[in-house]
């Protein structure tokens, strides 16, 4: 079964499939670049997708050949030296970045071509990032002029360590996808053949896995991220969150369901409850 919905704007496509929920940006004008109404609209399709029970994990992916996400949208610069201009572009970013980082379902970013800037801000949302090896990264931020968001720079630091972040922030320079494997900046570096199908296959395994002990894991990953940055009150939450998704699956009929399916020797049929 496929439930397909389109944003207002075509630029944010989300298609649901089998528990997957794929959202594409399309500017492939400017590379996908990401202007203040994408991030909006983008925004808006995370928390859609966070709110639907039927989806399992999330694949984040540029629409073409030549871009993930290429950054921010550099044609609107200039407009942004107005106050109130400036101050919608910050608050499109926060949204955009703050439910990104509350999905409680897994998070694969799909990288081909450029992934840039902001581009780099949404791989580090993800869980997991696989690219293909035609993939250029990058942080252009000292570039542009452009200070980079404090979240995407803790981020950063966390996947790469203080000394690669340090080099990617202060250069600006571009890197190919193997250097970006070999820092740890992504998980897995493939042929641009055999990406979406890599991509697929992994998706379609989460989302075969029991849906309340993904979550819990990905609830338990947050708070142990949360607790090493040092901010007490929100690694207490996250703790919080994560004893409390743990201790669901206790009760949960997918236990039960995977106890039976082990001793049967059959696949598993997991509900979600």
């Amino acid at each position: 079964m496929t439930a397909m919905t389109t944003s207002p704007a075509p630029r944010i496509r989300i298609e649901v499939r089998d528990a997957v929920g794929t959202v594409e940006i399309s500017n492939p004008a400017r590379h996908n670049a990401l202007s203040v109404a994408m991030m909006t609209e983008l925004a808006a399709a995370l928390r859609a997708l966070s709110e639907d029970s039927d989806v399992r994990v999330v694949v984040l992916r540029g629409a073409g050949e030549r871009a993930f996400v290429s950054g921010a949208d550099i044609s609107e610069f200039p407009s942004r030296q107005d106050d109130a201009a400036r101050q919608a572009a910050d608050d499109a970013a926060t949204t955009l970045f703050t439910q990104l980082s509350a999905l409680p379902v897994p998070v694969i970013a799909r990288i081909h071509g450029y992934c840039l800037g902001a581009g780099m801000a949404l791989a580090l949302g993800a869980d997991l990032r696989y690219a293909d090896t035609r993939s250029v990264l990058a942080i252009p931020a000292a570039r542009l002029g452009v200070g980079y968001p404090l979240e995407q720079t803790a981020a950063l630091v966390q996947t790469v360590g203080p000394a690669a972040a340090s080099d990617l922030l202060f250069t600006g320079r571009r890197i190919a996808a193997v250097e970006a494997y070999a820092m740890g900046l992504v998980d897995r570096v493939v042929e641009p053949a055999e990406l979406g199908k890599i991509v697929d296959d992994v998706a379609e395994t989460i989302a075969a896995n029991a849906p309340l002990s993904v979550r819990a894991a990905k609830a338990s990953i947050r708070a142990v991220r949360r607790l090493s940055e040092g901010d007490a009150a929100a690694g207490s939450a996250a703790l919080g969150l994560a004893t409390e998704a743990v201790a669901r699956c206790r009760t949960s009929h997918d236990l039960r369901e995977g106890a039976l399916a082990f001793l049967e020797k059959r696949p598993a049929h997991f509900t979600g409850r």
